[in-house]
């Protein structure tokens, strides 16, 4: 059967997808919009908590406070027109009465002369917004260009009036309903019930998203380590159990194919090993040596493309981090690959936790492809910049095109200049994906002194992810011990 190369596209999906371009009403609803869900759903319930309140003041104001002020306003013109006419008696049975006592008797109304009683006027917002509707409403039925109309509410709620022909004087009248409102219940309500709503709905959000994240956090470890936990789908809401679920599903079908492939390697190793091995062993015995030496030739190309497709599946994620010096283990490849020229100096590099059996496999794997597709001296090296270990190897050979470096990185693809050369076409596959296991970056590119370089990007953990770690794993053994 003959493998045909996989389209690349199929591959590249994912990252077309992830780096899809946004249109710039995308960017610009993405700098003022808030990212997490938590504070998205805060703002959408303070939005509509503050829009109630200003509804509610809005329906009280057009449909209460306004008509009774007006209302409030026309009684006061009334009771001036009473105080200021002079022409207006008013008799009780047959009796004038005085009208300044009778009005001070009756609603509480005073004639203030005493410029000691006088009010001192000041600027008071929130009153003066009622004043002046008071003001003008009065002013019209007075017919007069001005009135001032003045709150005071200490020592006891009263309001004062004063018009053109009152010569300076003041009338007062206390209002007595007003000591029913009180401020500290009006500013609990304008306050308390947006901070309160703010502090349910953080509290709910909160416990929304605590089974989200345990479902990223397990998501993460599932793409870092090849392992998760199974999530609780017996408490919850009903939406979040049926993710969990779901992932719990994905995750044990993902461990039985990891089963199938660890099944299906000990097959390979084992079943198609022993029938190359017979073949080789009767190649030997033949008398043919041009076809003797063929044969042989095509039994150790089967075996080494058996070889790749094995290190291929086997990738190294079952393998366990361990602290691992990169100069040790390029020393170690430097030996191994003796008697070819490799040109490797050790620099001072910081010890990092990796897969020491994969990193070297990675790196065999550029050796073996300088040295079958370029040409010697292989120049090998190690740095440490910034927060990454940069490893490089590179040959003196042509190179390759640039139009062929992704296509190179996916699974059965060969360059051109390789047709005739043994192998499967997963030398570099192999070497990308032992890089994603160790969340580091490849960068392959021609030389300008010619040949090819290749560039790994490994990340070196900070002192604060260790302590995270640390602490984890400490509350983890905690809880472990308790329950």
């Amino acid at each position: 059967m003959k493998l045909e190369p996989i389209d690349p596209q199929e591959f590249t999906d994912f990252e077309t997808y992830s780096e899809k371009p946004r249109t710039q009403w995308e960017r610009f609803l993405d700098k003022i919009k808030p990212r997490s869900a938590a504070m998205r759903t805060t703002v959408l319930v303070l939005f509509t908590v503050f829009f109630s309140l200003f509804m509610s003041l809005w329906f009280f104001w057009r449909t209460l406070y306004l008509p009774e002020l007006q209302q409030h306003a026309r009684y006061l013109a009334i009771e001036l027109e009473l105080v200021n006419n002079p022409d207006i008696r008013i008799l009780h049975r047959d009796t004038e009465v005085d009208i300044d006592t009778w009005l001070k008797n009756r609603i509480g109304i005073e004639y203030v002369t005493d410029p000691r009683e006088f009010p001192i006027l000041e600027d008071k917002f929130l009153a003066e917004f009622f004043t002046d509707q008071i003001e003008e409403k009065l002013a019209k039925e007075l017919g007069v260009e001005k009135v001032t109309v003045y709150f005071k509410f200490k020592p006891i709620p009263r309001i004062w009036i004063q018009t053109p022909e009152m010569n300076g004087n003041w009338v007062r009248e206390p209002l007595k309903t007003y000591t029913n409102y009180s401020v500290e219940l009006i500013a609990s309500w304008l306050f308390g019930v947006p901070i309160l709503s703010s502090v349910i709905i953080l509290i709910l959000v909160r416990q929304m998203n605590r089974p989200l994240r345990r479902l990223q956090n397990a998501a993460n470890n599932y793409s870092k380590t090849g392992k998760a936990p199974y999530l609780d789908t017996n408490h919850g809401p009903l939406e979040i159990r049926q993710v969990n679920q779901a992932f719990n599903h994905m995750v044990y079908t993902l461990e039985q194919t990891e089963r199938d492939r660890r099944v299906m390697l000990a097959g390979i190793s084992h079943d198609l090993r022993t029938p190359l091995t017979r073949i080789r062993l009767t190649a030997e015995m033949l008398p043919d040596e041009f076809f003797r030496e063929g044969l042989i030739y095509d039994v150790d190309d089967m075996d080494a493309i058996l070889n790749q497709f094995i290190s291929y599946m086997r990738d190294g994620s079952d393998e366990e981090l361990t602290d691992t010096n990169i100069n040790n283990l390029l020393q170690e490849l430097v030996v191994q690959f003796k008697p070819l020229d490799i040109r490797f100096e050790a620099q001072e590099l910081p010890v990092i936790p990796a897969r020491s059996l994969s990193l070297k496999r990675l790196i065999a794997n550029l050796i073996n492809n300088a040295k079958r597709y370029g040409a010697e001296p292989i120049e090998l090296s190690a740095s440490h910049v910034d927060q990454y270990i940069l490893i490089t190897v590179a040959d003196h050979g042509e190179g390759i095109p640039p139009d062929q470096v992704e296509e190179l990185m996916q699974p059965f693809v060969r360059g051109n200049s390789a047709r005739t050369i043994q192998g499967s076409g997963l030398g570099l596959a192999i070497v990308k994906r032992i890089v994603d296991i160790h969340q580091g970056q490849i960068n392959i590119r021609n030389r300008e002194q010619g040949g090819l370089e290749v560039v790994i990007s490994l990340p070196i953990p900070t002192p604060e992810d260790e302590s995270h770690s640390n602490t984890i794993d400490k509350i983890k053994q905690t809880l472990s011990g308790h329950f």
